[in-house]
């Protein structure tokens, strides 16, 4: 017999977080819920997809008996999160089945002996540094969005973290648009390079924020864990060289357009609901103190045309050029500068993007879109 008590509030937090590397899984059904390991006052839960394990600690007011089972997570959050804060009690006989006592509400179910439970994640010798919780979340912010298809490309499918002792540069891209985002102050006193699946690092991500304290992050070839208070998460390195993302980014690049990000943004909102609804081009036409977007979608006979002001530079009369608004929508919704500065080399060539406040640029955050070929 095992019996603990927990707060409802506490546990739904916990299994809301646990839960979200969970994903329907027909091979093995029993990994769509969540491992509980009581021992003393600690209540442990682990969740895995087999890709990417997380584990949580608890503390218990009370306990009486130690153990292993595996529970409906999903049943148990959805039955717990519309509770108001009360003492939940769980006891658990030696055949699984479980009584759940909430306040004025009893619940029945059945658990799983953990032996069915897929083997969890577990990481050899490894290096570590400490990474400060807001740089590591505006870093995933910045650049995940903008990682590719794993059935594609695998290795595009992740954030690309080239480690250095005194900073860090995060890389993402899908072929279409690219990210760089180079962090200078942290300090990891190592030196390694390696690929992030995207899931967990959203997952990070949605735990870190808000927080102060520093994550601690262990590595070795396989495997990257991130541990923050009392969770850990850990999950397998993607496996391949990443492209080489310094060559596409063009040099020369002397047509250089100034223009109010918000003001683009919600523009180019307004005049996609114009545009293709499969390749979403819009024509960008820019002169010294007027950028014209245009957006037309032919088989609908629909066409929109939105005028703002800028500041561009540029040793070509005419300069015209087309880009996915769905695209550059994300890039411009990841970015939180005032200003926005595009600088292209010619009109057919990718645009990087940078943030600017009184046109002073920051360097550390490159963003790269492709054009589309404009139609006559």
């Amino acid at each position: 017999m095992i019996k603990f008590i927990v707060p409802s509030q506490l546990l739904t937090k916990n299994l809301q977080n646990i839960s979200g590397i969970l994903a329907p899984n027909k091979s093995v059904p029993i990994a769509e819920h969540v491992l509980f390991k009581i021992e003393g006052l600690k209540l442990t839960l682990f969740a895995t997809d087999l890709e990417t394990t997380m584990i949580t600690v608890i503390d218990l007011s009370t306990s009486e008996g130690d153990g292993t089972l595996v529970m409906p997570a999903k049943l148990i959050l959805e039955t717990i999160k519309t509770l108001p804060d009360v003492p939940v009690i769980f006891n658990v006989d030696d055949n699984y089945g479980i009584k759940i006592t909430a306040g004025e509400a009893f619940y029945s179910l059945v658990g799983w002996d953990m032996e069915q439970f897929p083997q969890l994640m577990e990481m050899d010798k490894s290096e570590s540094f400490d990474i400060p919780a807001p740089a590591l979340v505006n870093a995933i912010s910045r650049t995940a969005f903008a990682t590719g298809n794993a059935e594609m490309r695998p290795v595009m499918a992740g954030v690309y973290c080239q480690i250095y002792p005194d900073y860090i540069t995060f890389v993402a891209t899908d072929a279409h648009r690219l990210v760089r985002f180079k962090d200078t102050s942290i300090q990891t006193g190592v030196e390694a390079s390696l690929i992030i699946p995207k899931k967990p690092l959203l997952q990070l991500k949605n735990i870190a924020l808000g927080l102060e304290e520093n994550i601690t992050v262990n590595y070795n070839d396989a495997r990257i864990s991130f541990k923050i208070d009392e969770t850990i998460i850990m999950t397998k390195l993607i496996e391949g060289k990443y492209p080489n993302y310094e060559a596409v980014i063009p040099k020369n690049n002397t047509n250089i357009l100034q223009v109010e990000r918000q003001d683009l943004l919600q523009k180019m909102k307004n005049i996609s609901l114009y545009a293709n609804q499969s390749t979403y081009q819009i024509r960008m036409k820019i002169e010294p103190t007027k950028l014209t977007l245009t957006a037309e979608d032919v088989e609908s006979s629909t066409k929109g045309i939105v005028n703002l002001a800028c500041v561009f530079e540029s040793d070509q009369e005419d300069f015209e050029i087309g880009f996915s608004s769905k695209f550059l929508q994300e890039i411009l919704s990841n970015m939180t500068s005032t200003n926005v500065i595009f600088k292209f080399s010619h009109p057919t060539g990718a645009g990087l993007v940078f943030e600017a406040e009184e046109e002073q640029i920051d360097e550390n955050l490159l963003m790269l879109i492709m054009p589309v070929m404009l139609n006559n």
